[in-house]
């Protein structure tokens, strides 16, 4: 079998999309969420529905690894907070908000790993401990999209701002063509992933609100309609830098 350049850069893009922890969690978490969705209308259908219940068999370990695939994300997190501190952002109000998503995160994820060892009988712990702890640990992580809603808002007066200087500039005729065509092009790529890291973060708030409320009635068919859209954004950013 001959197989094309092209193709075989589609295969070793593939590979590096599988191959990094980013690629995995994103095709797990599409199928986690997408098997919410065909649970619920197969269950409606036919409570007892087999086909319901070997799907959700698969579900479960799948969530599992995601969880277990987050468990080294203090590290990266510790990375990211050195660097967002020695590289400010450029307005005071962005800072605050790295630091305040910072400090959301420094509780989620010790608590959503405290919460899957407590589940899973590692360490001892009631089930109403393990009830607060699944919810604050999500309750943090709603405080942290609420942020980003804020950092993307920012974000984007900022791409306004360099939009119209760069409007200023070539009508100034100081610069080449290829200058302006360039900053051009930055400044829509840019847009384009704020577009993106939008429509991920929207999909997310009702998951967080959901999962931070106890008692909380959101359906599963919701939670999988919003964890889908997050899911395929994803995966489209995440293949787009493979």
């Amino acid at each position: 079998m001959v197989i094309s350049q092209q193709q075989t850069e589609l295969l070793d893009k593939l590979c590096r999309f599988l191959s990094s922890v980013r690629g995995t969690d994103k095709v797990l978490m599409l199928y986690a969420y997408m098997s919410k969705i065909v649970i619920a209308r197969l269950r409606a259908r036919d409570a007892g529905s087999m086909l319901a219940t070997r799907l959700q068999n698969l579900a479960t370990p799948v969530s599992d690894t995601r969880i277990l695939l987050r468990y080294y994300g203090l590290i990266p997190l510790f990375q990211w907070i050195l660097f967002s501190e020695r590289n400010p952002p450029p307005t005071p109000f962005l800072r605050i908000i790295y630091r305040l998503q910072n400090m959301s995160n420094l509780f989620y994820y010790p608590l959503e790993h405290l919460y899957y060892l407590g589940a899973h009988k590692v360490v001892p712990m009631s089930d109403e401990t393990l009830n607060r702890v699944g919810l604050w640990s999500c309750r943090f992580w709603a405080a942290y999209v609420v942020l980003y809603f804020l950092q993307l808002y920012q974000e984007h007066r900022l791409l306004e701002l360099r939009q119209l200087r760069l409007t200023q500039r070539s009508r100034s005729n100081a610069e080449s063509k290829d200058v302006i065509r360039a900053e051009q092009r930055s400044i829509a790529s840019d847009m384009h992933s704020l577009l993106i890291n939008t429509i991920i973060n929207a999909a997310y708030f009702p998951l967080t609100m959901h999962w931070s409320i106890e008692g909380s009635t959101f359906p599963d068919f919701g939670v999988g309609i919003c964890g889908s859209v997050a899911a395929v954004a994803q995966i489209y950013s995440a293949w787009k830098s493979a």
